[in-house]
């Protein structure tokens, strides 16, 4: 049995950092296009400012270590928080805009 070579290594290592932030960016956003739809805006809003403190935190810890390596902190920030955050964003958006679409079509 031979060895994988060097390059198919890496490049399945590339498809999981990928698909890794893709789960990131789609979980929020499936979840936020489900409240927003169902009217709950002030979770919405709540979940969207949690991963924004968590952003701020991890972007303060990349010029300031206090506990954290600041190259962990920066990875955990640009693989998982920025995914969700634009997810979420992304989400939110949709579900207003959904929700938006269905009062008009029950109001006719």
């Amino acid at each position: 049995m031979a060895l994988a070579a060097p390059g198919r290594i890496a490049l399945m290592g590339g498809f999981g950092i990928i698909a890794a932030m893709a789960f990131c960016a789609f979980l929020p956003f499936f979840a936020l296009v489900r409240l927003a739809r169902a009217g709950k805006f002030g979770l919405v809003l709540s979940i969207l400012s949690v991963l924004g403190a968590a952003a701020v935190v991890l972007f303060y810890a990349t010029a300031k270590p206090f506990g954290i390596d600041p190259v962990q902190a920066m990875a955990i920030l640009l693989l998982g928080i920025v995914p969700s955050v634009l997810g979420g964003g992304a989400g939110a958006i949709l579900g207003k805009l959904l929700r938006n679409r269905d009062d008009r079509q029950a109001g006719k």
